[in-house]
Formats: C-alpha cells, structure tokens, sequence
C-alpha cells in the first residue's frame, strides 16, 4: 500500500505523554452494527510494512465521535473481514487471461 499524504487531513491523536501523532483515514467499515476507522501513522518506522491501527467510533455525553481501542474479538474480526474482501478482489479480476469454453468448443491440452 503507498499513500500520497500531500494533500490529506489529518487526525491528531495525543498520547498520555502529550505527545501528538498524525494519522491519515485509510477505511471506514462497519461491521455488527458498530462503525471503525483504520488510521496509518504519517510516519512509519518501516515503510515497506505498511503499519495501522483500527478503533472503533461511539459518540460520547456531548454526542461527539470519539475513538475507542478495540477488543481481540473485534480486531480479529475486523482482520477476517478484510481477508474476505481481499480475497473476493483477488477472485474476480476482469483482466484474466482465460476463457470459458462453449460446450461445443474443443478442448485440448
């Protein structure tokens, strides 16, 4: 995955240190009725392993998103969801190189 963050907005996460770190919005997905957001870190330790992190989207008191670390349970569904819709992108390509024979064409090896 590249990404071209020239013209993005950011989303600044603050950790318990005061540190702030910028993310881009890779995906939004929603899954059992509850909606989550892949963020990826403007700077990446190893760029040729691509890093992200999922949270999950509620709304606090004021009704105002907010984004919460998500359970094992989620992310690995989450990571199942996406393996899924990797692997239908995978299966259907338009660019394939075959095609089905008619029952009244020859096949041979």
């Amino acid at each position: 995955m590249s990404h071209n963050h020239e013209h993005e907005d950011w989303i600044v996460l603050v950790d318990e240190d005061n540190r702030e770190y910028r993310y881009s919005l890779e995906r939004t997905l929603e899954l059992e009725d509850r909606k989550y957001v892949i963020l990826v870190p403007e700077f990446q330790e190893n760029p040729a392993e691509e890093e992200a992190h999922v949270f999950r989207l509620e709304n606090d008191e004021n009704n105002e998103e907010i984004l919460v670390d998500v359970e094992e349970e989620e992310l690995e569904k989450i990571q199942a969801l996406l393996e899924l819709e990797t692997d239908e992108d995978d299966f259907i390509d338009d660019d394939s190189d075959f095609e089905l024979a008619d029952d009244d064409d020859e096949v041979t090896d």
